[in-house]
């Protein structure tokens, strides 16, 4: 006999065995509100003998980082980080004062030359400087890691230095520098600019005959100083454009930076190479900085340097005072002082904050705020995409300004 709990469970067994067999289903629960999910259009799965495991998508981000290091590591293998020597590649038309090669000023001074001498310098760059900025010490006793030194030189000839620059496989970066600039203070200045955007590439100065005379007050006379700078720097052209038309015999391109009164070198040299090589393109980044140089002169010149440059960024300010008296001197309008915005990017620099670099508003290009957006130019970013750039309004005669 069975017991009467026993028979209750025969029986609603019984019942479900039933609803199982002849369809019946189960209550329906009530339903729950659906949950927003992301939507995944790609996963991973992992197969396994029990179950196939689905991992979180990878985001775009992260394909970026991963696709990017490689070639980020691959690309800067030059460290800057500590205290080191830079190379800087000489090639100047001043004339030599003595009979060697070598990197201060008792070696070339502030006259022309008809020859084109070629050398290095090896310059001892401290890791403790500040931006923008370079003490220099003949006292090998004072600590390298605060001091720029010069270390030593070797003179080159034309054809060693364009077969380096072809074993590098790295685009050289050619600085000239500006009005009032003596051949050491040049090559100091290069070897900055070079350490504090850790350039990977041969860094190359072009020193053209700057600077005061030697005599007691040659250095308080600036009107003079400027009339013979600018008379040197307009007799250097053809010296320029030489050295330009043996990088693309050799197929050299360079990244160019000029400043000031260097681009009375740069830009008449660039509009007859277009012309004397058919065009062909030899500048990478064509980097204006506070460019002493009339712009309505400017415009006959554009159409041809955009064609050998594959861009043009110009750096301009509305507050360098030293561009607002060359053009009381010239009489004419300065396109360092944002006059031109057509077919370049041009980028306002006025409301970039740099008093320890000069009070005249005419030397930020080596600062802080600059470098950091020319090492974002040489990396091929859009003027749009990088960091601290803001459109300018409308009717302006820049595209751009750099916020502080």
């Amino acid at each position: 006999m069975f017991s009467t709990t026993a028979l209750r469970f025969l029986f609603l067994g019984s019942l479900l065995l039933v609803a199982c067999s002849t369809g019946v289903k189960a209550p329906i629960q009530p339903s729950q509100p659906p949950v927003n999910l992301p939507k995944i259009d790609k996963v991973n799965k992992i197969k396994s003998e029990e179950a196939v495991v689905v991992l979180p998508f990878q985001s775009i981000d992260d394909e970026f980082q991963m696709s990017m290091k490689p070639l980020w590591n691959n690309f800067y293998k030059e460290d800057f980080t500590d205290t080191r020597s830079v190379d800087v590649i000489v090639v100047t038309d001043r004339k030599l004062k003595g009979k060697n090669f070598g990197c201060s000023n008792n070696n070339f001074g502030v006259e022309m030359d008809l020859a084109t001498r070629y050398g290095v310098c090896k310059i001892n760059v401290p890791k403790n400087h500040s931006t923008g900025q370079y003490n220099l010490t003949r006292d090998n006793r004072q600590s390298s890691h605060n001091f720029f030194k010069i270390l030593n030189s070797k003179i080159l000839q034309s054809s060693e230095l364009m077969e380096y620059l072809k074993k590098t496989k790295k685009i050289p970066l050619v600085f000239v520098h500006g009005f009032n600039v003596k051949y050491e203070d040049a090559i100091l200045r290069a070897a900055q600019i070079a350490f504090d955007i850790k350039y990977q590439g041969p860094v190359i100065l072009f020193s053209w005959p700057a600077g005061a005379g030697d005599g007691f007050f040659d250095d308080k006379m600036i009107t003079k100083t400027y009339e013979s700078n600018l008379k040197n720097a307009k007799a250097s052209i053809e010296s320029f454009k030489k050295f330009l038309t043996e990088l693309s015999i050799n197929d050299i391109k360079i990244n160019l930076l000029a400043h000031s009164m260097g681009h009375q070198v740069v830009l008449p040299a660039l509009k007859e190479i277009s012309v004397s090589n058919n065009h062909k393109s030899v500048i990478n980044e064509l980097i204006l900085n506070a460019p002493d140089f009339e712009a309505n002169e400017f415009l006959k010149y554009i159409d041809n340097i955009k064609e050998i440059s594959r861009r043009i960024t110009l750096y301009c300010s509305y507050n360098d005072k030293a561009l607002m008296a060359s053009e009381t001197y010239n009489k004419s309008e300065r396109l360092g002082a944002c006059t031109f915005s057509e077919n370049i990017d041009s980028i306002n620099v006025g409301l970039i904050d740099a008093p320890s670099i000069g009070e005249l508003g005419h030397s930020y290009y080596a600062s802080r705020a600059i470098l950091g957006d020319v090492f974002l130019v040489l990396m091929g970013i859009d003027a749009e995409k990088r960091l601290f750039i803001k459109k300018s309004e409308p009717n302006s005669t820049e595209k751009y300004y750099l916020r502080p």
